[in-house]
């Protein structure tokens, strides 16, 4: 088995062990960095554990008012050996401390008791040692078949690397000398402390007075030297307080000085600053300008990298754009385009084309029903001129009829031009000119119509 080794420049404990003691055959515990903790249900031994080991192998008395964390009278030490099932028994408890040094050296303190008990005796024989050994590697408890040392078989064990104590002063004496150096009177004030600091629910039954005691005893006394020197300084205190009330009267003498001497300062500090304070006015003044053509500076400077940025970036697309634009000049498709423009021309030409014909179609057929409505108005006086005439020509000629003179009447009458009874040809020609002049028009309407339809058509096929 491994041992536990020392991690600390301080006396810690390590392990600690118990044998043939209440039901402990043989049994170690080990320290975690000076700690031990126990668990267990009632009855297992953890408070024989306490009892048996811290503070009795640093105290050495067995009387229960001392071993016994309650203090019980009732609690005979021989019952931890015997267990009222044993007619003798020889039983040890011990604990191992450690440390080691800076430069890597380790030492060991082990510290024991042995103890010797027989039914029907009361107490028990004890016997204590300390010795620079490690149980189970350089001291063993038992013998080879398993039984526990007597005080004899301890002592030969320890040779000259330990000693064996019988009573429990000198016992302590050697605790103290090997881990503390306390002395006497502290060495045994820091064990009472330890038994009172041990009793259970402490708080419960606190004994102010007596802990207080306990804990001022446990104190270590002041040095000779010290007291001395407590002693001459009451001696001198009352020279100390002249001497303080001289150096406060002189404190005062230099406040109220240095109060005069500081408004003095003052004055002539604000009349020599006046320079300096334009000066500084100035300066700030120069630094705010400073600051804003700087900031101007910088502002323009983005601004023209950003600028420059711009145009690279421009310069850039409008090469690409130009690239592209001959690339579509010279296709198929941008052909077409022109193609396409040429006809939108044609057919602007055309629509214009198309409207003056329009307009002078509205115009010819304004014009149109103008003449057919003064046609159709000069045909209606010229029918009723000439119903009146025949009218008229047939009263003659019935008159001159009647008197014989009919010849001579149309002799007379034709020089004059006027229309016979019947049609003439002058109104056969002027209805064949007029009719002509109706059918143009009706010709050059319809023509427009066309050209109109074929420039409608040209628009959609663009499109």
């Amino acid at each position: 088995m491994t041992l536990p080794r020392p991690q600390s420049r301080r006396w810690q404990p390590l392990r600690s062990g118990l044998m043939n003691i209440f039901r402990y055959d043989y049994d170690e515990f080990h320290f975690e960095r000076g700690h031990l903790l126990l668990r267990g249900n009632n009855g297992t031994g953890k408070s024989r554990v306490l009892a048996l080991q811290l503070p009795f192998l640093l105290d050495g008395e067995v009387n229960p008012s001392r071993l016994e964390p309650d203090g019980d009278p009732a609690k005979r030490i021989e019952w931890n050996l015997l267990v009222d099932k044993h007619e003798s028994r020889t039983g040890y408890t011990w604990i191992e401390f450690g440390r080691v040094d800076d430069d890597g050296p380790e030492h060991y303190v082990t510290l024991g008791c042995g103890m010797h008990a027989v039914q029907g005796r009361t107490g028990v024989t004890k016997w204590f040692f300390v010795t620079r050994q490690r149980i189970g590697q350089d001291l063993f408890l038992q013998t080879p078949t398993r039984q526990a040392l007597s005080q004899e078989g301890l002592k030969q064990q320890l040779g000259t690397s330990g000693q064996l104590f019988t009573t429990g002063e000198s016992y302590r004496k050697a605790v103290d000398a090997a881990l503390f150096h306390l002395g006497p009177d502290r060495y045994a004030a820091l064990v009472d402390l330890l038994i009172n600091l041990r009793r259970p629910q402490l708080s419960r039954e606190l004994n102010e007075a007596k802990l207080s005691k306990a804990l001022s005893d446990a104190l270590p006394p002041l040095p000779a030297a010290v007291l001395t020197e407590v002693a001459e300084a009451f001696r001198s205190l009352e020279d100390d307080q002249a001497k303080l009330r001289t150096y406060e009267a002189a404190r005062d003498g230099a406040h109220a000085f240095l109060k005069d001497y500081e408004r003095y300062c003052k004055v002539a500090a604000l009349r020599r600053t006046d320079t300096v304070r334009e000066a500084n006015a100035a300066y700030e003044s120069a630094q705010r300008l400073l600051r804003a053509h700087e900031a101007e500076r910088d502002g323009a400077a983005r601004i023209a990298d950003a600028a420059d940025a711009t145009w690279t970036r421009l310069g850039g697309e409008i090469t690409d754009t130009r690239t592209r634009i001959d690339v579509l000049e010279d296709s198929d498709a941008m052909r077409d385009v022109n193609a396409l423009a040429r006809a939108e021309q044609q057919a602007t030409s055309r629509a214009n084309d198309s409207e003056a014909a329009a307009k002078r179609l509205r115009a010819a057929e304004t014009d149109d029903d103008a003449a057919r409505q003064a046609l159709t108005k000069a045909t209606a006086a010229a029918d009723t001129a000439r119903s009146t005439s025949v009218r008229k020509l047939e009263q003659a000629r019935s008159s001159a009829a009647a008197i014989g003179q009919q010849a001579a009447h149309d002799d007379a009458l034709r020089p004059t031009g006027l229309p016979e009874p019947c049609e003439t040809p002058v109104l056969e020609r002027a209805r064949r000119t007029i009719d002509a002049l109706v059918s143009d028009r009706k010709r050059a309407s319809t023509h427009v119509r066309g050209l109109v339809q074929a420039l409608i058509k040209a628009e959609c096929s663009s499109r």
